[in-house]
C-alpha cells in the first residue's frame, strides 16, 4: 500500500511538471524528503520497515518513468503533435 501511495503522489507531481522543465526543479525537494522518510522508516523494525521498503520501491518508479516515457514525450513534442 505504501508503494502505491508513494507512486501516486510522487509520479503525479513529476509528470505534471515534465512539460514545464523549469518547474521540475520544485519536485526535487519532494523526492528528497520522501527518500529520507523511506530510509528512516526502513531502519526501524516491524511494520514501519515494511512501509519504508514500500516507499523505496515506489521511488524507483520516478527514474523508470523518465527512462520509458520521457523519450516518447520529446519525440511527440518535436513532431509538433502536442
Amino acid at each position: 500500500m505504501a508503494a502505491l501511495v508513494n507512486i501516486l503522489v510522487v509520479e503525479l507531481a513529476v509528470w505534471t511538471t515534465v512539460p514545464y522543465v523549469p518547474l521540475a526543479i520544485y519536485v526535487v525537494p519532494l523526492i528528497i524528503v520522501d527518500l529520507i522518510a523511506a530510509v528512516a522508516l526502513n531502519s526501524q523494525a516491524g511494520n514501519p520497515r515494511q512501509v519504508g521498503r514500500g516507499m523505496l520501491i515506489g521511488l524507483l518508479c520516478v527514474p523508470a518513468g523518465f527512462l520509458v516515457l520521457l523519450p516518447a514525450f520529446l519525440i511527440v513534442q518535436a513532431a509538433g503533435l502536442v
